[in-house]
């Protein structure tokens, strides 16, 4: 590495002590990025270390380019829900690797500041996301693919009658969850990331991303029961059989529901 390169990452990782860095493997990665700038040493280490799962890396990245994200969807629509949907589909795409291969963060070059490289991501993910948002008459049918499955008479009889209320119940839920649960079932359900991944993400060990989620799925579905019970006004008896419904194929109503 070069003496400026060498002097300017020094500085670097003064500014960012609680990164677990190899110099030997930074020293070999910041000599492979052609063209990066010493003054981008700290964005480049940032990037490299949060490419590795690092969590102290990962939240000081979060932090970082919060604001760049923001602008980025306000650009196309300014609701908390698109906001809320393009941090989710940053992370994804930034920070999950395909099979075989390393997260995109792993591209940056260190040319030009961090934020600038997340910001233009994070538009034309935001632009793709309008495109793809789906029309309002799906919307209003999204659970009409769920009910035909239902195999129990019962439970299907239920999720016909109250199909309009279930879906504002469970709409209603899921945006009453705290941001990282809500996150997390994007993930799981909708994006389909293996616990591995989502692990790699939070910076945490696999368990802990399971019972996450698992946590997350609960938190959900007791919401979910909670307001279709006191929207219908129902009696105690009927009260299980509600309980039932809410549950039965929950994993793919949520999905429906926040895609």
């Amino acid at each position: 590495m070069a003496l400026d390169w060498q002097g300017a990452v020094d500085a670097a990782l003064e500014e960012l002590p609680e990164l677990r860095v190899d110099r030997a493997e930074l020293s070999a990665y910041a000599s492979s990025r052609e063209g990066a700038r010493p003054e981008h040493a700290a964005d480049l280490i940032l990037a490299w270390a949060s490419a590795r799962g690092d969590a102290a890396a990962l939240r000081r990245l979060e932090t970082l380019c919060a604001g760049d994200v923001a602008a980025a969807a306000r650009k196309v629509d300014r609701s908390p829900a698109f906001l809320d949907e393009l941090r989710q589909a940053v992370r994804v795409r930034l920070l999950v690797g395909a099979e075989g291969q390393p997260p995109r963060i792993a591209e940056y070059a260190g040319r030009g500041p961090l934020r600038a490289w997340v910001g233009v991501a994070a538009l034309r993910l935001a632009l793709n996301l309008r495109r793809a948002a789906a029309p309002a008459a799906a919307r209003e049918e999204v659970l009409t693919e769920l009910i035909g499955r239902e195999q129990d008479p019962e439970l299907r009889r239920l999720k016909t009658m109250y199909r309009a209320e279930f879906r504002e119940a469970l709409e209603e839920a899921l945006a009453a969850l705290s941001d990282r649960d809500r996150a997390l079932l994007r993930l799981g359900y909708v994006d389909g990331l293996k616990l591995a991944q989502i692990a790699r993400l939070y910076g945490v060990h696999e368990s802990t991303a399971s019972r996450w989620l698992a946590a997350a799925a609960s938190n959900a579905g007791k919401e979910t029961q909670r307001r279709l019970v006191a929207r219908l006004s129902l009696s105690s008896s009927a009260v299980d059989s509600i309980g039932r419904m809410v549950l039965s194929n929950l994993d793919l109503s949520i999905a429906r529901i926040l895609r």
